[in-house]
């Protein structure tokens, strides 16, 4: 008798099985799809990234391993390994990824960052970014997206209010007077010294008394970031705003803890979302009274009780409120916005601050110097318990100072530049980047439109064939000799990129390099601080939320004691 054909005994058998055993039958089938994505994705990646002699070039993807949805799960758990990782592989200036559907070219060269932020709004736009960013994170509900375009631009184009007079003048000046009144009674020696909201910051910082009252332990991180974040809500919003919500410092810190999760949308599969979630609530909820007694005192309404008095709210706030009122601007639109901006200010600022703070206490050469060369503009009276801050000459006349914040952000900042293209657009490298990342030539990349062109600027900031030793913390890099007289060095920020650039460049920049130095002369006019152990410094590792500025990973305890 002839033996039957091998193959359609196989395929007999395999139906026999896959009926006995569906689930078995689907893992098989999906475990196969999973990996010939991979196998097929890493074989394209490598295909472009040997096209190192033509002078056009597909962009490369790192590979991933499910299809449609490809890099979003490492991207919402850890964007900046992801990122990173593609940086590591690859000698071009951009690289792509693939999330949802959707391409994202990232951009590593400096002069393909230089054509990125020239390009007119017409063919990149950030418009699609900001609207997904409003409805994922801040929860509006598509609100901002569906205001339309030109009363979306009324109310964003306020935020230029930040870069100019009065509010730079006004917001210096008040978080001056601030500073000078609150540092030296940052962490009370003496019960009787603590101010109201000085009682939260000695609860989060964990402050401990010691050595008969002369000097407190305490957990540096908590105690700037909530320190510098309420003096920063009382310059933005008044004192109302905190007095009303004594809480409300604490939840922005839960809802930035989930920024990257929130953003891709998923739904609430863990505690931790779900807290951030109820914390988002809760500002959204703060805002709204806040947004409606700041007009009702603006419209000349009569407010009573706990916003009576809304006199001090910054210039900026004012200039917002009544852009609003001219748009008609529903509520879950007001609300969203005013927390965004919020958000910016706060979750950033204090954190450059509690870095920048360690890396100077930590060497004593550094601290040495800076304390030399802000001495005559920072002055703290043991005496009177005074300190004097002269924040003009702070910031123009101490560069290794201005250096070292420049250095803080470049190592410690991870913001995002993110635009759609809405228009096919081409991205040339010069020929001196194309050497420095050792390629033969320059190549000319072609970007479609829908997809997306990002600035990883942490990537950036960390690539060793831009920066010099890029994971050592060395203010004299941003450190250049002065035109007018050569003796003489000033700070620039190079190819730093921190805040931006072009239309879309932080409008909040100049504030907040002001706020960090002064908030960082006030401290190290006034207090010594020393690690715990009284032997030496550990500088921990960092991570981050999302976009914005690092947490660190372990704990600072720190003794502080004030200077004589």
């Amino acid at each position: 008798m002839e033996a039957s054909p091998a193959l359609p005994r196989i395929i007999s058998t395999l139906k026999t099985q896959a009926k006995s055993s569906p689930y078995l039958t689907t893992f098989i089938i999906l475990s196969l799809w999973v990996l010939f994505t991979r196998l097929r994705t890493g074989f394209e990646k490598s295909k472009r990234q040997n096209q190192v002699s033509a002078p056009e070039k597909k962009i490369p993807i790192l590979p991933y391993w499910i299809p449609y949805i490809g890099h979003a799960p490492e991207f919402a758990w850890s964007f900046d390994d992801l990122l990173a990782k593609g940086r590591d592989t690859t000698k071009d200036g951009i690289f792509g990824i693939h999330m949802m559907g959707s391409k994202h070219y990232m951009v590593l060269m400096p002069s393909l960052v230089h054509q990125f932020f020239s390009k007119r709004s017409t063919v990149l736009s950030s418009e699609d970014f900001i609207f997904w960013i409003f409805s994922k994170y801040f929860g509006d509900g598509g609100a901002t997206a569906n205001i339309g375009s030109k009363k979306f631009q009324t109310v964003h184009l306020t935020l230029n209010s930040l870069l100019k007079e009065p509010f730079l003048e006004r917001a210096t000046e008040k978080t001056g007077r601030l500073v000078e009144r609150l540092t030296p009674r940052l962490v009370g020696l003496d019960e009787r010294e603590i101010e109201v909201r000085g009682r939260e910051w000695a609860e989060v910082g964990n402050v401990v008394r010691v050595e008969d009252g002369r000097m407190v332990e305490v957990d540096l991180f908590p105690l700037l970031m909530n320190y510098v974040a309420d003096v920063a809500a009382n310059v933005l919003l008044g004192d109302s705003f905190l007095k009303n919500n004594p809480g409300i410092t604490q939840d922005l810190w839960e809802f930035d803890s989930k920024f990257n999760a929130l953003l891709t949308g998923i739904p609430v599969i863990t505690p931790g979302l779900a807290k951030a979630k109820a914390a988002r609530e809760r500002l959204k909820c703060a805002f709204s009274e806040w947004n409606h007694a700041a007009m009702d005192t603006m419209n000349g309404k009569q407010v009573e009780g706990k916003w009576s008095d809304m006199s001090d709210i910054s210039e900026t706030m004012k200039i917002r409120l009544q852009a609003m009122q001219s748009v008609d601007a529903e509520e879950g639109f007001a609300v969203a916005q005013n927390l965004a901006l919020y958000w910016g200010l706060m979750v950033n600022a204090n954190k450059v601050h509690f870095w920048m703070l360690l890396h100077i206490i930590s060497s004593p050469e550094l601290l040495s110097t800076i304390q030399e060369e802000m001495a005559p503009f920072a002055k703290f009276s043991p005496e009177t318990g005074k300190l004097d801050l002269d924040v003009d000459n702070l910031v123009k006349s101490c560069p290794v100072f201005k250096a070292t914040f420049f250095e803080t952000m470049r190592l410690y900042t991870a913001g995002v530049s993110y635009k759609k293209v809405l228009q096919d657009v081409a991205l040339t490298e010069s020929v001196e980047d194309a050497a420095t990342f050792g390629k033969p030539i320059p190549q000319t990349y072609h970007i479609s439109k829908g997809n997306f062109l990002v600035i990883p600027h942490a990537v950036m900031q960390m690539d060793p064939r831009i920066w010099e030793r890029p994971t050592e913390f060395n203010p004299s890099r941003f450190l250049v000799p002065d035109e007018k007289d050569p003796k003489k060095m000033h700070a620039e920020m190079g190819h730093l990129h921190a805040f931006g650039g072009g239309t879309s460049i932080c409008k909040g920049r100049f504030f907040a390099e002001r706020e960090v130095l002064i908030f960082a002369a006030g401290l190290l006019a006034t207090w010594d601080v020393t690690p715990v152990d009284g032997k030496w410094w550990e500088i921990p590792g960092k991570s981050y939320n999302g976009t914005g500025s690092a947490n660190p990973k372990g704990n600072v305890r720190v003794r502080m004691s004030r200077r004589v």
